[in-house]
């Protein structure tokens, strides 16, 4: 069970995975001591939201523009990337993409992949290896603008290699 919940913020509630995902990264990749709490706290402390609650729900959660307002006043950039493919997100990862697994959109971090499986930290069920096949028929395809993707980085950067950088073991020892 550590290595699945090792360097994933878990999420508590049903809509928080947009939060999940975020302190993920925050807290793995930075090194930011944040919670999914501290983090769900500051995503819907905004005039729209707190004057009408049922709106996230509504909305089935958060948006990638809920995740840059959140993450630009703390020194960060969150940048909304599209017509993303796989090899896009080796570039880039850690990234946020977008995903049906289960029937519902839902966030995962994307970190890394071999030939033929990904890892992603999942904020419902942890570090998952999915085929690829599997994980691209998951990954949300938007009409407009094909398959997107969230990347946070601090002054214009990539994040630096950190704790979600994968290991070969993690790729073996965690399958769906």
């Amino acid at each position: 069970m550590e290595t699945r919940h090792q360097n994933v913020v878990l999420q508590e509630w049903e809509l928080s995975c947009a939060a999940g995902t975020l302190a993920t990264i925050l807290r793995y990749q930075f090194g930011v001591p944040v919670t999914e709490r501290s983090v769900s706290l500051g995503l819907i402390n905004r005039k729209e939201y707190l004057a009408n609650p049922d709106l996230v729900r509504l909305r089935q959660g958060f948006s990638l523009l809920d995740m840059k307002r959140f993450v630009d006043p703390l020194g960060y950039e969150g940048v909304g990337l599209g017509q993303l493919t796989v090899p896009d997100l080796l570039e880039r990862a850690p990234i946020i993409v977008p995903v049906n697994l289960q029937g519902f959109p839902h966030f995962v971090v994307f970190r890394g992949a071999t030939s033929k499986e990904v890892l992603v930290a999942d904020p419902a069920f942890g570090n998952v290896t999915l085929s690829i096949a599997k994980f691209e028929n998951a990954w949300i395809k938007y009409r407009d603008i094909g398959r997107v993707g969230f990347v946070v980085m601090k002054s214009g950067q990539l994040a630096p290699a950190g704790r979600l950088t994968v290991r070969a073991m993690e790729l073996v020892s965690l399958r769906q």
